[in-house]
């Protein structure tokens, strides 16, 4: 399986809010935020591949790669000399030194998600799934279901059901990630000037493909200053189920 963190973005409103630092090494409840992403996918990490798409100023400026090798010491890690348009922008960034038979999972660095270790495990059982929680904010993706729970549409910054998406995101085979992101980027098909990952399940439903969502039981993003206090706030206060 590869897994794939895309951090390769610059990480603006927490640079507007005053924070130099790259995003996912700053202290967050007393860990970097990378170690909570990375907590999401513990059972995962020691026996599949992992590569993380970072900005080689990040690399170079930080020593992001040592953060990351602290907590995921087996990691592939590649440098990109300029900020993506978005996540699919990133993984596609990895296409050469991805294994394209082999499943797919994309996971953002700064959400925190508890999520049942046999989802994970077998989530390529469809054509992929997207790992959901409740919500109504307008801030995340969100998937509309039919009755069998089967996504029928996935929009972002929209809400169009109850179900927003984690930024987990699953495909049984990263071949279909690669021919839905390249299409995308050929039209530059973005959704508030990024490239996202979420709104590709749509090309490949089209397609046929078939592809589930799977509730989780505690999801928690990190990627903004608000976010991240409030996060905090959860941790310390015992009902975040946090920490290994």
């Amino acid at each position: 399986m590869n897994i794939v963190i895309p951090i390769a973005g610059e990480g603006r409103r927490f640079r507007h809010a005053g924070f130099r630092l790259p995003k996912v090494m700053l202290e967050t409840a007393g860990k970097p935020m990378l170690y909570w992403a990375l907590d999401s996918l513990q059972p995962l990490l020691a026996d599949h591949r992992v590569i993380f798409v970072c900005l080689s100023r990040d690399l170079q400026a930080y020593s992001l790669d040592q953060t990351i090798l602290d907590y995921c010491p087996h990691a592939d890690i590649l440098g990109l000399d300029a900020p993506t348009r978005g996540q699919a922008e990133s993984v596609w960034a990895a296409r050469t030194i991805l294994d394209k038979d082999e499943p797919l999972l994309i996971y953002n660095g700064d959400t925190y998600t508890k999520i049942d270790e046999r989802s994970l495990l077998g989530f390529h059982q469809d054509d992929g799934m997207i790992p959901v929680f409740r919500s109504s904010d307008p801030a995340f993706s969100y998937v509309l279901t039919n009755g069998d729970g089967k996504v029928v549409q996935v929009r972002e910054k929209e809400v169009i059901s109850a179900w927003a998406t984690t930024g987990l995101y699953g495909f049984s085979r990263t071949e279909l990630f690669l021919a839905a992101a390249e299409k995308a980027l050929a039209e530059q098909r973005k959704a508030d000037g990024e490239y996202y990952v979420a709104p590709l399940y749509n090309d490949l439903i089209g397609q046929g493909y078939s592809f589930r969502i799977e509730p989780v039981k505690l999801c928690l993003p990190i990627g903004t200053p608000e976010q991240w206090r409030y996060f905090q706030s959860v941790i310390h206060s015992g009902k975040g189920e946090g920490g290994r």
